[in-house]
């Protein structure tokens, strides 16, 4: 009889409290396993683990939340919090040496950027001097530009936290346009600012203003449209614009521009650069060809595009307009020539109705003459 009952009614002992129960006790995922927790266990389980929605960093002692643990580091007996984590990923030393007063202070005396910035790191207290010179000089701060174009602030710097100005990035372009005698290309501009953005340590895990006395330290990540700092309140952000809005504005160009060039070149496959040379230097050898096909130099429009991987169409049949910035070359819709001219659809091929292409004048170097300038 108790055979028959088992199995008419069979049971399983839950491995918290022991006791038996029959399938109405488990959950349908517990009950197919070989060590199930019955419903009550379940329940109380799952009520402990809400309840534990703090833990103490095993660095600094601090009670924190759970949104302030990195996820692999919650998971952990003995975690570090987001800041710790942060801290040790940048330099194991518990002590460094103040820029500005030279005592050797623990790491608890440094805000994370502070800290990244190794030699030149300042503490919180002379943080705060700084803090008080820019307040004492709001509204008192001029710029001077110089004859190169660079601008420096009234302390004759480029970056200065007493004025609260950071020029080096546009000085950086201003120097470099000097030095061309000519505006930047966008790959150029590209180049200026990733080299700058790489050397600024910047790290984006954490607020840019952490450490400050604006800085609530909350769990949430608000990054700027540029891609390039963090915040984790509004209230951040605002402190921090009158900085970050000499860079800001130029990244988000400099994406917004890679951005368009990308989807262009997906579009229009002919389109990409040859052998690394920019549209406009493109565009110089392409007005180069016309002319001189035009002054006599035959067969000069299918030298040159052949060289650049392109139907001669493209120069043939386009134009030069002048404009207050210059000549400005238009190239030759190959598509719409053939489909007017001759009733046919162009394959994008550059040898498209035409015979294989044979060297029949003096060889020149289209490429190189782009290359030249």
């Amino acid at each position: 009889e108790m055979n028959k009952e088992e199995r008419q009614h069979p049971t399983k002992v839950c491995i918290e409290c022991s006791k038996k129960y029959t399938k109405a006790g488990f959950a349908k995922r517990q009950w197919k396993r070989e060590q199930p927790l019955c419903r009550l266990c379940t329940e109380s389980t799952a009520t402990s683990e809400q309840q534990d929605t703090t833990k103490i960093c095993v660095q600094c002692n601090e009670d924190r939340a759970k949104d302030q643990y990195p996820k692999k580091q919650w998971k952990k007996e003995r975690p570090l919090c987001r800041l710790c984590f942060e801290f040790t990923n940048i330099s194991t030393d518990q002590t460094r040496q103040c820029h500005e007063c030279k005592l050797v202070l623990p790491r608890v005396k440094f805000d994370i950027h502070q800290w990244g910035k190794g030699a030149d790191a300042l503490c919180h207290g002379c943080q705060e001097q700084v803090g008080a010179k820019i307040l004492g000089s709001i509204g008192t701060g001029t710029t001077k530009e110089l004859p190169d174009g660079t601008v420096l602030c009234s302390h004759s710097l480029e970056s200065c936290d007493i004025c609260m100005m950071d020029f080096t990035l546009p000085n950086q372009f201003a120097r470099k346009r000097s030095a061309l005698g000519r505006d930047l290309t966008t790959d150029e501009t590209e180049e200026i600012s990733t080299q700058y953005l790489n050397l600024q340590n910047i790290n984006r895990k954490i607020c840019i203003m952490d450490g400050q006395p604006m800085c609530p330290r909350s769990g949430r990540k608000l990054r700027c449209p540029c891609n390039e700092v963090t915040y984790c309140s509004k209230g951040c952000q605002r402190h921090h614009w009158t900085i970050h809005k000499m860079t800001c504005k130029a990244q988000r160009k400099t994406k917004k521009d890679r951005a368009d060039k990308k989807a262009k070149q997906a579009s229009h496959p002919n389109t990409l650069p040859v052998r690394g040379l920019t549209e406009e230097q493109l565009n110089n050898i392409r007005i180069e060809a016309f002319m001189a096909e035009g002054s006599g130099i035959k067969h000069a429009i299918e030298e040159c595009a052949w060289q650049l991987d392109e139907h001669p169409l493209v120069i043939g049949g386009g134009s030069i307009v002048m404009s207050a910035d210059g000549e400005k070359f238009v190239k030759g819709d190959v598509a719409n020539i053939y489909m007017e001219s001759k009733g046919v659809a162009w394959d994008g091929s550059p040898r498209f109705g035409m015979k294989e292409y044979v060297q029949q004048k003096t060889p020149f170097d289209w490429i190189a003459k782009a290359r030249q300038g």
